[in-house]
């Protein structure tokens, strides 16, 4: 029996090693932007309240408000008032989260557009 002829080495493909570069790099990036995220500084929640839809209902016109978090936090508990002359009206929202939007609807006596002054008073940590 003769001896077994060694099977002459192959070298991978360059394809093969330009893939796997670019896995190496797309991994790298996807841990960078995660690692960036949760080191990063974070910046409080701030938000603010912008007039929507105004829309007559019997007696009262309804406000739709629109409270938007611009902070990297979320902010629970938050208080949003309208004042139209010497008309106050309140609501309250669970939770706005980070970079989010939520909506409520304040009713007023009169037509609030133009009129209305928009506050956030307060909010707490989740």
């Amino acid at each position: 029996m003769p001896p077994k002829k060694d099977a002459p080495e192959q070298k991978p493909p360059v394809l093969e090693w330009i893939m796997g570069g670019l896995g190496l790099l797309l991994t790298l990036a996807v841990l960078a932007v995660i690692g960036s995220g949760a080191l990063g500084p974070r910046q409080p929640a701030r938000l603010e309240a912008t007039l929507g839809e105004v829309r007559p209902a019997g007696a009262v016109w309804l406000a739709e408000i629109e409270v938007r978090n611009l902070g990297d936090e979320t902010a629970a508990g938050v208080e949003v008032e309208g004042r139209l002359g010497d008309q106050t009206a309140t609501a309250a929202l669970d939770y706005v989260p980070a970079h989010g939007s939520e909506q409520v609807t304040l009713a007023f006596d009169a037509d609030p557009r133009g009129a209305v002054e928009l506050t956030v008073p307060g909010w707490s940590e989740p």
